[in-house]
């Protein structure tokens, strides 16, 4: 899926990788950040399973790495939303 957003949105595309097991999620990041794209990855302290995000962050695909707390926030912050007065 990430590759086919990666194709279709090239530079405007937006990847997430949260904790989990295995590097499965690696190719698809890594085809939206050489298309351009903005690449987070949840950082390993608040990580159940660092193995995914570690997978990408050894790769250098990740535009940032943040506490899931902070994920929400700069997904808002990436697509420019603005909230409805």
């Amino acid at each position: 899926m990430m590759k086919s957003v990666a194709d279709t949105f090239r530079s405007l595309a937006l990847g997430v990788i949260m904790t989990g097991m295995g590097s499965d999620g690696a190719e698809g990041m890594r085809a939206i950040h050489r298309q351009g794209g903005f690449t987070i990855g949840q950082d390993e302290a608040s990580c159940t399973v660092y193995g995914m995000p570690r997978a990408c962050a050894e790769l250098g695909i990740l535009s940032r790495v943040l506490p899931l707390p902070q994920i929400p926030a700069q997904i808002l912050q990436a697509t420019h939303y603005r909230k409805r007065a």
